[in-house]
């Protein structure tokens, strides 16, 4: 498996991504928002810099974490605007030498979630540009869209094209969840059919409300999940998104939408603890699979 970081959990600054990637011993970066920008409004000469960059440090992009679709779906002009979102994504994915690129599944009303088969078909005009620009739009489920787990996840991405969709498995989303899906091995069940990438976060429950932790000091089961992977040949990317601060705590704003300089404040020293607990946990789970 190769590691990366979203580089907006812990700066804005391309460099010191580069520098913290290098210093932690990870193949990749993903990326969201740099120089307080999301990664489809950066400008191309800036992408094929930091491409150069990128190689001439042997490291990769693993994943363009865009919002695309984290928005309504019954407006018109805002399904167009999101349209011309991908095709930034896109121009900026081919420079910078990236094969997928993450998606949603629509805000959701409260207490209500949309039905599978009234999304599908949202995904018709993705799925034109994808297969032209030879990409991956991969999903991810998330508390505040429709699909809040991975279960529900699942059931989308079975009417869609599985060589332009796939998805994200988060295990650390699942403790936000409002059907409380377990993590491990619940989600990861649901979703293994269909998994093209792995975020690592973990959370707890204080006060009754879930908060992000140190990777390993959580609900969710990372020893057996780390050892489960191994055992079923997952060799793609374990992507640190962490949303985890050691003096603050995000808020809900900053977790539904999270980018800019704001987001990443304080990030620095909690993703250093996570990305060493990371791989402290990986050393673990390659011994008992032994």
């Amino acid at each position: 498996m190769k590691l990366s970081f979203i580089t907006d959990e812990i700066t804005q600054d391309f460099d010191e991504a580069v520098l913290f990637a290098r210093q932690y011993g990870m193949q990749g970066l993903e990326l969201r928002s740099v120089e307080d920008t999301p990664i489809d409004s950066i400008p191309q000469n800036r992408l094929t810099e930091w491409k150069k960059q990128l190689d001439d440090k042997g490291l990769a992009v693993s994943n363009l974490a865009s919002s695309f679709y984290k928005c309504g779906h019954t407006d018109k002009a805002v399904l167009t605007e999101e349209m011309e979102k991908l095709k930034r994504l896109l121009d900026a994915a081919d420079i910078l030498g990236c094969g997928t690129i993450r998606g949603f599944a629509f805000w959701r009303q409260e207490g209500l979630c949309a039905a599978p088969e009234e999304l599908a078909g949202l995904f018709e005009a993705p799925a034109k540009l994808l297969r032209v620009r030879r990409k991956r739009l991969l999903l991810e489920a998330d508390p505040s869209v429709n699909t809040t787990n991975h279960k529900a996840l699942a059931k989308l991405l079975k009417l869609l094209d599985a060589e332009l969709f796939g998805a994200i498995y988060d295990p650390g989303n699942d403790i936000y969840d409002p059907q409380k899906e377990s993590p491990y091995p619940e989600g990861y069940e649901a979703i293994a059919p269909h998994m093209a990438h792995v975020h690592i976060k973990d959370a707890v429950f204080r006060q009754g409300q879930p908060e992000c932790v140190k990777i390993g000091t959580g609900l969710v089961d990372y020893p057996g999940l780390l050892s489960r992977l191994i055992r079923d040949g997952y060799d793609g990317w374990l992507s640190l998104e962490t949303h985890y601060r050691r003096a603050a705590v995000l808020t809900e704003e900053q977790m539904r939408l999270p980018q800019g300089a704001a987001f990443s404040a304080g990030g620095k020293e909690a993703m250093a603890e996570s990305a060493d607990a990371l791989k402290e946990l990986l050393r673990q789970a390659a011994g008992r699979t032994l």
